[in-house]
């Protein structure tokens, strides 16, 4: 049976069984996620490992009288999913019997429907080894490639039927130039494009080159920077710690209360949308509320909504719009800019291009104010062209300061950053961001 086909009949079976199974009075929610992925390994410019991932897993949620569970099971041969979903089930009724009433579980009393099916294409293992070697050449290449569909779906027993499935690929990899040193990057596509990845290792690859130049140490201080889209996506990324949740606004944790209570603000072309579809987001969630397909975020650099769980606008009496219960961005995209991303370097001139920012955090949530460090291909600059490596630095600077008066501008083009995460599978999601041309940007050691 071929990866649709199963997926399709293993959210067949469950439809089924969610929409006969609860007793008078309960109400069954039951989410499916798949993936049947193929994975490579590389170390060296070898492959040191490959294999192909099927996983299945269902949850169930059961509400009755206002009092809900919750369980996460994974399913096996189709003709074992009632028996597994049953057990489920009885689990869940023994365990609600001795739980509260929760004043703010919530659901999507109106049934919705949807499907999607995505046309795009993912390599086979052979196409990807012949794709990723023949790039690679005689470089100490280092990655992880992912491809595949992946399925999110939505039934219950009130009706609710989303099906949501999208294919694509990604190399997550870097080039070791010897010792710590080594260029980063990730190729995603959702349409297989073996000419692309090859263009990124080489790409990379003759980055790794200026590597092997003797290291400089720069003194704390401000500098001129170029935030490669990678580094923009980091700081991206940090912003939707609870800067976009309705939950973190109300409790007084959002690191934008200033920027929400007109007090402070981003640069004027900074602008940041939540766009689902660019990342084969699914447009529903485990509540059964439907997200829009565009969320603006931030507009001219001024928050302009916020993200909203049915849990939250229940609680706060708002308007939701089927955000996570963790109110956190799943495609966050920053419009670009009218820099030519040919011309960045020539526009920073002299000063530090950074490829990566790592380990980052807030050191003043209230302020906005970030602290990270920079690692991989970070370099010095002379008149536009890359001159010396630069050993690991740490930065301490607000977001309002660095994304506000000191942003002189986007690149024209934006790049994909998919989710990385494999833990409990593939996810759907990512961001894409330019290169941001910086005035200043806060070194601290």
């Amino acid at each position: 049976m071929t990866a649709d086909a199963l997926f399709a009949a293993q959210f067949a079976s469950l439809a089924q069984f969610v929409g006969s199974a609860p007793a008078r009075g309960e109400i069954l929610f039951g989410t499916l996620r798949g993936e049947r992925s193929d994975f490579l390994r590389v170390n060296r410019a070898r492959v040191r490992q490959a294999g192909t991932v099927e996983r299945v897993t269902v949850g169930l949620r059961l509400l009755d009288a206002g009092r809900q569970a919750r369980m996460v099971c994974t399913l096996g041969e189709r003709e074992r999913i009632d028996a597994v979903l049953g057990g489920a089930l009885a689990e869940l009724r023994a365990a609600i019997a001795q739980l509260p009433a929760d004043p703010w579980a919530c659901w999507q009393p109106v049934p919705g429907r949807s499907e999607r099916v995505d046309d795009g294409d993912a390599p086979g293992p052979a196409a990807a080894i012949d794709a990723i070697l023949g790039a690679a050449g005689n470089a100490d290449l280092v990655g992880l490639f992912a491809g595949g569909p992946m399925v999110r779906a939505l039934a219950s027993s009130l009706g609710h039927r989303h099906y949501h499935q999208t294919m694509s690929s990604s190399f997550d990899f870097s080039v070791q130039a010897g010792g710590d040193r080594a260029v980063k990057d990730c190729w995603f596509s959702g349409h297989w494009d073996a000419a692309s990845l090859q263009a990124a290792i080489r790409a990379a690859r003759e980055r790794a080159r200026i590597l092997q130049r003797p290291a400089r140490r720069l003194a704390p201080g401000d500098y001129r920077v170029l935030l490669a889209p990678q580094a923009l996506a980091e700081l991206v990324a940090l912003l939707g710690w609870d800067g976009f949740s309705e939950r973190a606004w109300r409790s007084g944790q959002s690191p934008l209360a200033r920027a929400a209570r007109g007090e402070a603000r981003f640069a004027a072309g900074f602008t940041l949308v939540e766009d689902a579809d660019a990342f084969g987001v699914p447009r529903f969630q485990d509540d059964g509320f439907e997200r829009p397909a565009r969320i603006a975020l931030l507009e001219a650099g001024c928050p302009v909504r916020r993200l909203v769980s049915p849990r939250s606008a229940r609680e706060f009496g708002v308007e939701g719009n089927g955000a996570d219960e963790d109110e956190r961005p799943l495609a966050a995209c920053v419009a670009p800019g009218e820099l030519p991303a040919a011309q960045a370097l020539a526009a920073l001139g002299t000063g530090v291009s950074i490829a990566d920012l790592w380990y980052l955090n807030y050191s003043d949530r209230e302020a906005c104010r970030a602290t990270g460090m920079t690692r991989f291909a970070t370099l010095w600059v002379e008149d536009g062209e890359p001159v010396a490596p630069i050993e690991p630095m740490r930065f301490d600077d607000s977001l309002y300061r660095v994304l506000g008066e000191q942003l002189l501008a986007l690149t024209d083009s934006a790049e994909p950053i998919p989710a990385g995460d494999t833990w409990n599978g593939r996810e759907p999601g990512g961001i894409r961001a330019p290169a941001a041309l910086v005035g200043a940007l806060r070194f601290t050691l």
